[in-house]
């Protein structure tokens, strides 16, 4: 014990101290154990005097610590209104102590809240053992030469046999390159034909020697990595039986075109997980195209932000136009910097880009726990079975327990967990295939209309071989996931093409393989797309969908293209026609006015930016039979018309084409503010100046004649006029590119560079570089507005007579929003009384009728959009103007502040306890929290979860509680606040933005988003942070800013991030202002997550499409310069509603079969009073996000509905306001949710939909529930009757055959795990025309069967109730995803829907993240 702590309290603490010597107290801890607050949960109270009830705990307590007065000062609540129990300074002996008293129903300690391939060939149907599909008709790609730009191959793999292989095809000119621990005689063969490698460019720049001691590397062809050898196989491996690892994923591994022909170039390095220079990637290319490889494979990327196609410092880009050109067919991975949108790379349309997906096939590991139930994990374990052991979660003492729990941040005590199992929380079979949640997703950040990825194949942990020095080997083989895998798996199919037709070109077998591709997998079953939260797969997921190699030998009709094709694009792009001509090798002078990016004549059709209608063009070539005709069949979007012209193509002979016309008109009103215009900039790239010698690449275009010799004889004299000498041309040199183009690699200081670059025939140098693997339009929104006589906020006199309660943390009395004028008399039921403290006078006031202890803050005044008065001609600093109001402005205030001004705002479940109590006895109507614990949850009857347990005193006693979902988004799963007797908000955007100009120094404008209301910065300098060397663009990442190198005083910066919350911003900003600038454009994936800078710094959000488009303008130029205007509001049908990014997901993670959300309300960039503490508060309104800002606007509207039927039920308010929601928009538009990537709303992302406060008014039918529902739901989820019992204050017994969870009244439908077919009941309560006649509707989720029993329900006079049965089966034969329908009854005037989300579970308790 403290001396502070003695000499505070000596009387008590000598008196405690001669107690425990004596013997005489009960207490048995040890005296300096440490006291935490601990809420002993009594349940019911038995009694209805307050007194009788807190001397009662007073007299308890005493039981323990020894006598009354220390009872009185450990004594923190006593809870004696809505229930019975006390929350107290309590050792961990004492607690215990008490727990075994008879009627403790359970003591806790206090808890923080916070503010708010041995398969894969077989699944794509390429099994050896069938004789008739492309893999026997190709002979298995017998004759084709795939090239690997890898990181090298093991060739004593016994996948790289050449058993059975013929010679070596004559056209073969490559070679055989020895080097470390390879031996060219005896490692090359018949399979592997050709290993070279490629380090010069790396070594280099690298700046120190490679670690070629102990395995690490090789120079040589040899793989250390083992990712070479692992693709190496997966394209093209002989065949090997009997494989598996360590005895999973057994069977015969082979290669997608077995006898076809490797040829390896090394040009990736053990280094930091592999990292390849583009200076060897060109190379490798360079010799490629010489040696006459048909395929190019490379499971190589770059990084965001992208290079544009002509910049070499992409040397995939340029290296595969020239193979391209050539006719040889290049395959990339799409990246693994998925699920957001907009990450995709290797984007250029002479690319074929490759997305990965799982396949049927998973690592089921049973979990089995002690009370006999198993569950299905999933694993890759191999080791000895472990027995029956002890099992743990680390929770922590205090106020956070669930801290020591989190798996990236375990907090363990070895002694409690030695020999036994621990569980955590990450926050990151019969099968379906999904996108891999890793593999990059689209649109493409440089060119939006060209589609990309381009097709999808099986990435996920995929069998091949490997280096045996690769740490998880198993006799040389491996399981690896990544999209490096999955493009592999292409490559081997284009061989098999290749094989089948020499003749067509790398455009035609791209067409082929899209034309063709499953847009469901192999079963049938659509393809979802792993993500936050998970969806069903768009082209931007997938391309064409999953590749399908025996329809794409055969597809009918192929989109060809070529060089003028190609041309056609950089045309389009803007890129200068020196530039194109140059990569070309013919002269091009680009049309003006220039062609439209959408005329390409790709096999896909995407346009980014279409407003009323367009036509474009596309042209077909019969390689079917010759005498066909073809229908145009069309699938419309949304909203969208399509048509064909003409819609009949006839044709007479084979290679015969015909072009078409589609013209695609959209009914939309809606587009998204930051894509208004697409910026098309002309490219000519500035180098970095240092002073240090570092490797460029001198790029010459096209090879003037066909003599290698001459060629490398040019560039080293070329050189010489710069260096001086022969001799010092010779040692710079690094390589002669002399086959598919002309240049060279040189060491070079920047004046050395700048002056190559003046010299005739020189296009551009670049350096080297590595490539590796989240108001006052609110109500008007809504159709609350107050200038209409005629809706619900007029019919209840604006919520007159309505008593909120909100618990949060405190109130600015002051503020024009809490004026009291014309309001009459308080309540007379009211109890409460305002309570006095530091800076706050409880003296009475109409509107805020505070019951207990409240100081100054600013997050509940913002809150207070529920029963604000009136406020006009209101803005944050100009923007957002209009009228200020709550959604009740009759309604009154009762503060209860619980949450305090610490880090991140924390409440405690002791505080949010004694509120909800005192809130009870004080007669509030309604309670309003946006408040939420962290995940994992606790159970609903846990008093570490204050808000489940007092909510559910509250609505016992016809209390609505309303709570926020939570700011955890957009991942599943990350809901809080999910009891089913609380109705739980999710957050949308409005038909609002700030779109914010960015004049770039070529006068065009682009549209970002920000909340800019400082002084318009007038053109000043526009920079991007790059440095010389292999990796130009990590200084210019947001989060972590680097401007050593880089003058910003007085300029803009550019940077990217792909972090979606504000932090990157905020780092951002204060490195820039820092250093001296003047502004920030944060590049990163749209989320909505932004806000004002302080002091009006301009900081603007634009997403990595509009980033890389300015980005390209400033490589463009040797002085960019851009102008900042200041923010505008646009307000109306131009802006689209969507989900908000940060808005937790569904489905609930305590019981999936409960729908939460329950409903979303307006909750991004909102208008409301702030205190004048709050940073970036203007006139006292600030502009605030969060789902704790769209609580408050349902609980406006709830005050509404209680005042015009005080009568409902919490359970019939919920039900009106979720059967009545809008499914769209307000203007008829779809819902989109922000997250990675969006995708079109569901009910885990919305509820019922977006709350629609007028139609809630007349619901027609309710789905009410009460009580004895509660008791269901708790006797469904297995609480034991004792906690039942004593929550809910009745004996309970729970029936012996435990009741379905989906019985639940609940408006909505939810069944986790059908597997044939269930039966489920439902009873809705008429509270419209007494005489009524209702029919259902139903919207079939896909593959499910939804039948009602009855379909027609008749009320009248005596029949007010009626219940039907729903009875839902499944045709799906996998473990699918959920599928989303809906159920309503209508009578012609009244539409009372709610959503049925149905998940097909054939294994049970099964993981396999659907």
């Amino acid at each position: 014990m403290s001396k502070s702590k003695v000499s505070s309290t000596p009387v008590l603490v000598m008196l405690y101290l001669v107690f425990v010597l004596n013997g005489l107290i009960l207490v048995t801890a040890k005296v300096d154990d440490k006291s935490n607050v601990h809420i002993v949960y009594l349940g019911e109270r038995q009694h209805d005097d307050p007194k009788l009830i807190t001397d009662a705990h007073h007299d308890m307590l005493a039981t323990v610590v020894g006598s009354k007065e220390v009872a009185s000062e450990l004594m923190v609540y006593s809870y004696k209104h809505g229930f019975s129990g006390f929350a107290a300074k309590l050792t961990e002996a004492q607690a215990r102590q008490l727990a075994e008293l008879p009627g403790v129903i359970r003591v806790v300690p206090n808890s923080l809240h916070r503010l708010q391939t041995t398969r894969s060939w077989d699944y794509l149907g390429l099994s050896s053992h069938s004789p008739s599909n492309v893999l026997h008709n190709s002979n298995m790609g017998n004759g084709v030469i795939i090239g690997v730009l890898d990181t090298g191959i093991w060739p004593e793999s016994k996948a790289f046999s050449d058993e059975g292989l013929e010679p070596i095809p004559s056209r073969w000119k490559g070679l055989c390159q020895s080097g470390d621990q390879f031996n060219a005689s005896t490692h090359c063969n018949r399979k592997i034909i050709g290993a070279r490698w490629f380090v010069n460019g790396f070594l280099a720049e690298y700046g120190k020697p490679l670690n070629t001691s102990g395995d690490q590397e090789f120079f040589s062809p040899r793989d250390a990595n083992g990712h070479g050898t692992h693709t190496s196989s997966t394209a093209a491996g002989s065949f090997v039986h009997n494989v598996s690892y360590k005895g999973l994923g057994f069977g015969n591994v082979r290669g997608g075109a077995p006898r076809a022909r490797l040829a390896i170039y090394k040009v990736c390095w053990n280094v930091l997980g592999g990292q390849c220079a583009s200076a060897d990637i060109l190379k490798a290319f360079d010799e490629a195209i010489h040696d006459r490889v048909d395929v190019l494979s490379l499971s190589i990327g770059s990084a965001i932000p992208l290079f544009s196609d002509v910049d070499e410092r992409d040397g995939i880009a340029t290296g595969s136009f020239h193979a391209v050109a050539r006719g040889i067919t290049v395959v990339c991975g799409a990246a693994n910097e998925g699920p957001s949108a907009q990450t995709v790379q290797n984007t250029a349309p002479w690319i074929l880009t490759v997305a990965a997906s799982t396949m049927d096939r998973a690592f089921p590991s049973t979990i089995t726990l002690g009370n006999n139930r198993t569950l299905v994990g999933q694993a890759v374990f191999t080791g000895k079975e472990s027995g029956f052991t002890g099992l743990v979660y680390p929770e922590a003492a205090g106020l956070d327990p669930n801290s020591a729990g989190v798996c990236q941040d375990l907090s363990l005590n070895a002694t409690k967990v030695a020999g036994k199992v621990v569980i955590c929380f990450a926050s990151g079979k019969p099968l379906l295939a999904k996108v891999a949640f890793f593999s990059s997703r689209g649109p493409n950040s440089i060119a939006p209309a060209i589609l990309k990825p381009d097709i999808t194949a099986p990435g996920v942990n995929i069998l091949a071989a490997t280096s045996p020095l690769h740490r998880l080997a198993d006799n040389g083989y491996v399981l690896f996931s990544g999209t490096s895998m999955a493009t592999p798996h292409v490559s081997g199919i284009v061989a098999l093409v290749k094989a089948l037709h020499p003749d067509w070109s790398p455009a035609a077998i791209k067409s082929a393989l899209i034309t063709t591709a499953r847009r469901n997998g192999p079963s049938g079953f659509p393809i979802f797309a792993e993500g936050s939260p998970q969806k069903l797969a768009n082209p931007f997921d997938f391309g064409g969908g999953i590749v399908n190699p025996n329809e794409a030998a055969d597809p009918g009709l192929i989109y060809d293209m070529n060089t003028a094709d190609y041309i056609h694009y950089l045309c389009a792009m803007e890129y200068n026609n020196t530039d194109i001509s140059r990569l070309t090798g013919q002269p091009t002078m680009c049309p003006d006015p220039k062609p439209s990016m959408l005329d390409i004549n790709l096999p896909s059709i995407t346009i980014p930016s279409l407003r009323n209608s367009v036509t474009i063009t596309r042209t077909v070539t019969n390689v079917g039979n010759s005498k066909s005709v073809y229908r145009a069949a069309i699938e419309h979007l949304f909203g969208t018309m399509i048509s064909v012209q003409p819609n009949v193509l006839v044709f007479n002979a084979t290679n015969q084409k015909i072009s078409f016309r589609v013209t695609i008109s959209t009914t939309h009103e809606l587009i998204a503010v930051n894509l208004f215009l697409i910026l098309n900039v002309h490219n000519s790239l500035i180098a970095p100046v240092s002073a240090t010698s570092k490797v460029h690449i001198v790029y010459l275009g096209e090879k003037q004649h066909d003599d290698p010799e001459l060629i490398t004889k040019s560039h080293h004299e070329m050189l010489e006029s710069i260096v001086g000498s022969k001799e010092a041309a010779a040692d710079l040199m690094v390589y002669s590119y002399k086959h598919g183009f002309s240049g060279f690699a040189a060491k070079l200081t920047e004046s050395q560079a700048q002056k190559l670059a003046e010299l005739h025939g020189v296009v551009r140098i670049t350096p080297n570089q590595f490539h590796s693997l989240q108001t006052t339009r609110s109500w008007d929104y809504l159709d609350l507005s107050s200038y209409s006589p005629n809706n619900l906020l007029h019919d209840t006199n604006m919520g007159d007579g309505i008593i909120i309660g909100l618990l949060d943390t405190g109130v600015w009395p002051e503020s024009e929003i809490f004026n009291d004028e014309g309001l009459g008399p308080i309540p007379t039921r009211w109890k409460g009384h305002c309570q006095s403290g530091q800076l706050f006078n409880g003296t009475t006031d109409f509107r805020i009728i505070c019951p207990l202890e409240m100081l100054l803050d600013m997050a509940l005044t913002h809150q207070l959009l529920l029963p604000g008065s009136f406020v006009a001609n209101t803005s944050y600093k100009g923007i957002a103007l209009g009228t200020v109001r709550g959604g009740a402005p009759r309604a009154r205030i009762a503060m209860y502040k619980v949450c305090w001004n610490v880090p991140a705002g924390q409440c405690s479940s002791a505080d949010i306890l004694k509120a909800f109590d005192e809130a009870i006895h004080d007669g509030v109507d309604l309670f309003s929290l946006s408040l939420g614990t962290q995940i994992p949850l606790f159970p609903e009857v846990d008093e570490r979860d204050g808000i489940s347990v007092g909510s559910f005193h509250a609505v016992a006693r016809g209390i609505p509680v309303i709570c926020a979902a939570a700011n955890d988004g957009p991942a599943a799963q990350t809901v809080h606040n999910t009891a089913p007797w609380i109705l739980t908000i999710a957050a949308t955007t409005i038909d609002r933005s700030f779109p914010t100009p960015i004049t770039l120094g070529n006068n065009i404008t682009v549209l970002g988003q920000a909340l800019f209301a400082g002084r318009e910065i007038d053109f000043t300098g526009l920079v991007y942070p790059e440095v010389p060397g292999l990796r130009p663009t990590v200084p210019g990442v947001c989060e972590s800013l680097s401007l050593n190198n880089t003058s910003v005083v007085g300029k803009v910066v550019l940077c990217f991030t792909t972090v979606a919350r504000r932090s990157a911003m905020t780092n951002a900003v204060t490195a820039v202002r820092a250093a001296g600038g003047v502004g920030v454009i944060i590049a990163r994936n749209p989320s909505h997550l932004f806000g004002p800078c302080s002091d009006d710094f301009p900081c603007i959000v634009v997403d990595y499409e509009l980033g890389t488009q300015i980005l390209f303008y400033i490589r463009s130029t040797s002085s960019p310069t851009v102008k900042l205007s200041t923010s505008r509001t646009l307000v109306g049908k131009p802006v689209a509603t969507k989900v908000a990014y940060f808005s937790s997901r569904g489905p609930s993670s305590i019981s999936p079969a409960i729908l939460k959300p329950d409903i979303a309300a307006p909750g991004v960039s909102i208008l409301a009073a702030s205190a004048p503490l709050d940073p970036f508060m203007d006139a006292g309104f600030a502009v605030h996000s969060g789902t704790s800002i769209a609580a408050p606007i349902v609980s406006g509207i709830v005050a509404l509905l209680k005042a015009e039927n005080p009568d409902w039920s919490p359970a019939a308010i919920r039900s009106a306001i979720v059967t009545t929601a809008w499914k769209t928009d307000p203007f008829g538009e779809p819902i989109f949710t922000e997250g990675s990537p969006r995708k079109l709303a569901d009910p885990f992302d919305y509820g019922g939909g977006l709350v629609n406060p007028s139609k809630a008014s007349e619901p027609g039918l309710i789905y009410d529930m009460g009580t004895a529902d509660y008791i269901h739901y708790l006797c469904a989820v297995g609480y034991n009757e004792s906690s039942i019992s004593q929550l809910v204050g009745q004996a309970t017994m729970c029936p012996s055959t435990k009741p379905s969870i989906l019985d639940v009244n609940l408006p909505s439908i939810t069944i986790p795990n059908v597997k044939e077919s269930v039966t489920l009941i439902r009873s809705v309560t008429n509270v419209g025309p007494s005489h009524s006649i209702y029919k259902s509707l139903i919207e079939h989720p896909f593959g499910i069967a939804v039948a009602v029993k009855p379909d027609i329900l008749v009320f009248n006079s005596s029949t007010k109730m009626n219940s039907f049965k729903v009875t839902v089966s499944t045709t799906h034969k996998v473990n699918t995803g959920y599928y989303f329908g809906s159920l309503t009854w209508t009578d012609g005037v009244h539409n009372v829907t709610i959503p049925i989300s149905v998940r097909t579970q054939i294994i049970e308790f099964y993981t396999d993240d659907n």
